[in-house]
């Protein structure tokens, strides 16, 4: 399993490797990382699967894994998922990690993370003082269907976009 831990760790309850510790120091990991990874790890053994990241708002956890993974994570009949949930004692949602680099990129994980909403499409909008921040649009008939509120859904797409994210309905 390839995660953003090392494997001594991952095998480890509960302490880091120096490098490891580094990067939870400096925020290129987070405790959620860890703990998710070690997870993983005791559920699926040595599979070849790639973990990510994950974000936690609210009572939602969002794990990003690598391309075609999410079906092996999620283990036959939601097993996995489940005893997760059991563990972390949240609700949890399973899509393909991407890195972004356009709207496209935050387009397929806003669908990912919104469904069964509909995304109708994601604009790059400006600000008068200087930068930017994405805006994605969804359908108002579809407000109901968000697995979340509107705000805690803003915050987990933020976090994975590495960005501001707003959602509006239209």
């Amino acid at each position: 399993m390839k995660a953003p831990i090392c494997e001594v760790c991952l095998k480890t309850d509960d302490i880091l490797c120096p490098a490891d510790e580094k990067k939870l120091q400096e925020g290129v990991i987070s405790e959620l990382d860890v703990k998710v990874a070690r997870l993983l790890y005791k559920l699926l053994g040595d599979v070849d699967i790639e973990f990510k990241k994950a974000v936690e708002a609210g009572d939602l956890i969002v794990i990003m894994v690598g391309p075609g993974d999410v079906p092996l994570t999620i283990g036959k009949g939601g097993r996995n998922i489940k005893a997760l949930m059991r563990e972390l004692g949240k609700r949890i949602r399973v899509i393909e990690g991407l890195k972004v680099s356009g709207t496209n990129e935050v387009k397929k994980l806003a669908t990912d993370l919104l469904y069964p909403a509909g995304v109708f499409g994601v604009n790059v909008v400006y600000k008068p003082g200087g930068g930017t921040y994405y805006k994605v649009l969804i359908l108002s008939r579809d407000r109901k269907k968000l697995p979340e509120k509107p705000s805690v859904l803003e915050n987990l797409l933020s976090q994975m976009v590495g960005g501001e994210v707003r959602l509006s309905f239209i």
